[in-house]
């Protein structure tokens, strides 16, 4: 057949001719696909899974199973490439990887996969050799990304260390800072290159907190920290409105900037510790996490459905949405969840070690008891990124934690730690030997639910301990 037949998918899966601008991601894979009885060249969309459009390719080349399956037979088709496993039906052209120019084969399932073979060594070995494991442009784009980003980190910290009290540093930071989040705009919209874009803008986080806090020679301390804080706030929320891609993670740098500077505002503002700034901002930062996901919805702009109170007005407030729209607007709310979640897990981590570097036991507490909550809390979120995100917070907290024991007890405090340390590492054992072979335990569900409520509940005690407000209320009252 000439030319590419643009395949739909379900209602509203339409291939739009002349589409003037089309983003990589979206653009359709125009592959050909090999059936027993026929060979065409077809657009399949990115966003469509195997299980929608393999129907539609099976009438396309009039494929038919040769022969009535037996009963109890595995039926149906499958796609894959030459020599490889088939697709799984579930994934979408885009997750399944498939790129311009596959030869795809339409098979029935039940068709045992016959092995490649080779009459040439040479060849054999050349296909093994490229494997998953071989050196791709991609990889290449990724490493000179990488080096960018550490070479702009180098560069601040050389203008950071170049003397004390450096009158350049903070016009040459600040000014680097303008023009990666200028040049990452730039590369993002006009070259549509979001991923460099979004580097360059995020490899200028350091140098607009380096620029914030050298700004003013004279403030030295928590408030040079606070200002190099709200200058991270200000390049974030610059560089996601310049980049428009990557949204989790100048929301992530955002958030955690704006927090980490309310508190640090806090210890200057109230002439109180670093320690009790640490407490109020672990406490805020574990209560408010069950409100993220409320957040997040409002910032993707999901419509919130309503409960009807009868039939009547279900039918009165029914009304279609557009299926693309509702994808793009749930793809901004969990990168808006993710982002959020990130920054949560930054802050209690960063309270964290300043409450463990003090040497209030309460404040130590709060640490521990803030990264049992986010560890118990992770269970609540599907998204990889968000559970990665709480997982890396919680467990950042509860090692200083460890590792201040550690350090301020004795012998007998060490072996308790290490017996925890080993049960942790036979817990999390038989968790990886146990994972998805069988549904959770619901008894040990419920308890992990207990288990953070009380963590919830209980980071707020400990906090009120570490601001001396139980001592100040003994005070008064004789």
């Amino acid at each position: 057949m000439d030319g590419a037949v643009p395949v739909a998918a379900g209602p509203g899966r339409l291939a739009l001719k002349g589409a003037q601008r089309m983003s990589v991601s979206s653009t359709p894979r125009r592959v050909t696909v090999v059936s027993p009885r026929a060979r065409v060249d077809v657009a399949l969309p990115v966003e469509s899974t195997l299980a929608e459009l393999l129907p539609q390719l099976v009438a396309m080349t009039g494929a038919q199973l040769p022969e009535p399956a037996p009963a109890g037979a595995v039926t149906g088709w499958s796609l894959a490439r030459l020599g490889a496993e088939p697709f799984e039906a579930g994934l979408t052209i885009a997750r399944a990887g498939v790129r311009d120019g596959d030869v795809l084969y339409l098979n029935p399932r039940r068709t045992r996969i016959t092995p490649l073979l080779f009459d040439d060594v040479v060849d054999a070995i050349a296909s093994a050799a490229d494997g998953p494991g071989g050196w791709r442009p991609r990889l290449a784009r990724r490493a000179a990304l990488l080096a960018t980003a550490v070479a702009v980190l180098c560069a601040v910290a050389l203008l950071t260390f170049a003397g004390p009290g450096a009158p350049l540093a903070p016009a040459a930071t600040g000014l680097l800072a303008l023009l990666l989040v200028v040049t990452g705009g730039a590369l993002s919209r006009a070259y549509a290159d979001a991923t460099a874009g979004a580097v360059l803008a995020a490899a200028g986080v350091p140098a607009a907190l380096v620029a914030g806090a050298t700004a003013i020679p004279a403030v030295t301390g928590t408030a040079r920290f606070a200002l190099g804080l709200a200058a991270v706030t200000v390049y974030a929320a610059l560089a996601a409105i310049a980049v428009a891609d990557r949204i989790a993670w100048f929301v992530a740098v955002g958030v955690a900037g704006a927090g980490g500077c309310l508190a640090s505002s806090i210890a200057v503002l109230a002439h109180t510790t670093p320690v009790r700034a640490a407490a109020v901002a672990a406490a805020v930062a574990v209560v408010c996490c069950p409100a993220l996901p409320m957040l997040a919805l409002r910032l993707g702009r999901l419509p919130l459905p309503r409960i009807p109170s009868d039939v009547a007005a279900f039918r009165a407030e029914e009304s279609p949405v557009a299926g693309r729209d509702v994808v793009d607007e749930t793809a901004a709310a969990q990168s808006a969840l993710t982002g959020l979640l990130s920054a949560l897990a930054a802050v209690v981590a960063g309270a964290a070690v300043v409450l463990v570097l003090g040497h209030s036991r309460w404040g130590w507490a709060v640490a521990g008891v803030a990264g049992l909550a986010l560890l118990l809390r992770s269970r609540s979120y599907a998204g990889t990124g968000q559970r990665i995100a709480l997982l890396v917070g919680g467990a950042a907290a509860l090692i200083a934690v460890g590792a201040r024991l550690a350090a301020a007890g004795g012998d007998p405090l060490r072996l308790v730690l290490l017996l925890v340390a080993l049960l942790v590492v036979v817990g999390c054992t038989l968790v990886a030997l146990r994972a998805g072979a069988r549904d959770p335990s619901p008894y040990w569900s419920r308890l992990f639910d207990v288990l953070e409520f009380l963590s919830l509940v209980g980071v707020l005690p400990l906090a009120a301990a570490v601001l001396e407000i139980y001592q100040r209320v003994r005070d008064l009252t004789g």
